[in-house]
């Protein structure tokens, strides 16, 4: 019931999303994407970047107030990010001038009337800064 409602509110926002990027001219490559443990919720175009979109949900009021660092990817979902995106574009034998990841931040309110309230954070991290850290297994407890 719990993960029902979490995944219909994750897919209201992706929408809500999607549909503002059409509004800004992007071009929708693919949605829900996913790659070994990794899925971006948007890819699109804008111009000459190609743009992996994550798409953050959160239901209720004043959610958006908070810091929008509590949101944010973490590191390792961002390199998951970064694999796929490389991933994808090896699989679609493209070449793009840029690559680009956004974060969206979307409040979903409970009101059919209210549209949900995004922050949208272009270029939110580079690929380049993500250090790949050697992984540490952890001992058995």
């Amino acid at each position: 019931m719990v993960l029902e409602r979490r995944a219909w509110t994750g897919r209201l926002g992706e929408e809500h999303v999607v549909s503002e990027l059409e509004q800004k001219g992007h071009r929708i490559l693919e949605r829900n994407w996913r790659w070994r443990r990794a899925e971006v919720d948007v890819i699109s175009t804008d111009g000459a970047a190609l743009v992996f979109h994550e798409v953050k949900c959160r239901s209720g009021r004043d959610t958006l107030s908070l810091d929008p660092m509590m949101w944010w990817p973490h590191v390792a979902q961002q390199r998951r990010l970064i694999q796929a995106a490389h991933a994808f574009v090896r699989r679609q034998d493209l070449t793009p001038r840029h690559l680009r990841f956004d974060v969206w931040l979307v409040e979903s309110v409970p009101a059919e009337s209210d549209s949900p309230q995004t922050m949208h954070f272009p270029d939110a991290f580079d690929p380049r800064s993500i250090r790949r850290t050697s992984r540490r297994r952890r001992p058995y407890l």
